[in-house]
């Protein structure tokens, strides 16, 4: 199968990220996650304050970020593989 097809398919597709987001609000488990994080967050910044806790935001979101990307990378890795088996 064509190199660009999968790239388009799988990583350069615009209407992913509002899939995720539609899904993820349809689990109640990720619904009550995200309120229990948010509550956190709230809490953690009247603890130390917007500009320290913005900096750790970012630094955590770069490397949940990275994380998430490997993850994803890796699972394209394995279909790529496997799109590569069904049509030898």
């Amino acid at each position: 199968m064509n190199q660009t097809i999968l790239q388009t398919l799988f990583v350069d597709n615009p209407e992913i990220p509002g899939e995720i987001a539609q899904f993820c609000d349809s689990l109640p488990e990720y619904v009550q996650t995200e309120r229990e994080y948010d509550q956190a967050a709230q809490e953690l910044m009247e603890l130390i304050g917007y500009e320290r806790f913005s900096r750790f935001e970012e630094a955590m979101n770069a490397h949940l970020s990275c994380e998430v990307r490997a993850h994803y990378l890796f699972g394209l890795g394995l279909r790529r593989e496997l799109l590569a088996g069904m049509a030898g």
